[in-house]
């Protein structure tokens, strides 16, 4: 494998299509009416996003403070805070105060910063609450390749290591640890040459132009390339099939078990956050995921409601997450930009 000098944090880990920006970088969601139990509660809850106003992403977000306003009965808002890949969001955020009124959301880039940089430590930093939702990402290749199925791309893989090359969004990126994970798990492993690019739609132009051998993107980018016969997806990296591409089997189907690799987002809150606090977020929180104006807008984003068990569940979850990447991280030597 060929390591890429540049790294740069993945800021397009989206589940859905990005959108033009909405006005300004803070927008406060409906207040429900003043209950006793809410009296109590702080005014305003702000969900702390490390990404800029407009993607996909924060439409996402900006959907659950919508739905998440009744069930706190408070006003919700969305703080925008981009730049350094996320460090100045957390680093907000856990600074926050411990009453509520501060949640962070975490995505996997916050992870990935963590495990490079070593200027975050989430599991100190803050309290798990919950994953919100995740979206799968697709090994694709072009419609005329020869590799059939995961497993003939595979077998050419260790047949020429390094010959096949394919595309990612650089040292550090969604589409780049797909296939280290993928490495990782293959016994023997398997090596390509990584191509990087700007982002995922890069790497699928250049996909559909012939200029590389395979990548890995999320669904919503390449649906319609697959529906139109452009491209074919090989494998889907989730756990279980993605109810919009019923007939892909997943990475671990096709023969890679225990490989899992989602785009996923979850909130955290200031590590002094009372558990009791924790608790009502994470039931408040259930209720909007689950909510139909949440969980339709996140099936209509090509993504699933995958709401945590406990907040000690997704937790332990964060900490098997930073391990197997700080793996990853430390075998390739990827080092800060």
């Amino acid at each position: 494998m060929k390591n890429i000098n540049q790294f740069k944090v993945s800021k397009r880990l989206v589940l859905g299509a990005a959108i033009v920006a909405l006005g300004s970088c803070a927008s406060v969601f409906a207040q429900a009416p003043a209950t006793a139990q809410a009296s109590a509660w702080p005014a305003t809850t702000k969900i702390v996003v490390p990404l800029p106003a407009g993607g996909g992403v924060d439409m996402i977000v900006r959907k659950f403070a919508e739905t998440l306003a009744p069930k706190l009965g408070t006003n919700v808002i969305v703080d925008n805070r981009p730049g350094a890949s996320g460090l100045i969001a957390a680093k907000a955020a856990s600074a926050g105060a411990a009453d509520g009124s501060t949640i962070l959301y975490l995505h996997p880039g916050l992870i990935t910063m963590q495990t490079i940089t070593g200027r975050l430590d989430i599991s100190s930093e803050f309290k798990a609450i919950t994953k919100l939702s995740s979206g799968p990402h697709l090994l694709l290749v072009p419609a005329n390749s020869p590799y059939k199925t995961q497993a003939e791309l595979l077998a050419a893989m260790k047949a020429q290591p390094g010959k096949l090359n394919y595309g990612s969004g650089g040292n550090g990126s969604p589409s780049h640890l797909a296939f280290e994970w993928m490495d990782e798990k293959t016994p023997g492993g398997v090596k390509a040459t990584q191509i990087p690019f700007k982002g995922s739609v890069e790497s699928v132009t250049a996909l559909l132009g012939g200029e590389i051998d395979f990548t890995f993107s999320l669904f919503n980018v390449v649906h319609e390339h697959i529906k139109s016969g452009k491209l074919r997806a090989l494998s889907i990296t989730s756990s279980a099939r993605f109810p919009m591409a019923p007939n892909v089997p997943t990475v671990a189907e096709a023969g890679i078990p225990g490989y899992v690799f989602d785009a996923w987002g979850g909130l955290v809150v200031p590590a002094k956050t009372p558990d009791a606090v924790v608790a009502r977020l994470y039931e408040a929180a259930k209720l909007s995921a689950n909510s139909p104006e949440f969980s339709g807008f996140i099936a209509k984003s090509a993504g699933v409601i995958e709401v945590s068990p406990s907040p000690t569940f997704f937790n332990d979850q964060l900490k098997t997450y930073l391990a197997d990447e700080k793996k990853i991280v430390d075998r390739l030597g990827l080092k800060p930009q």
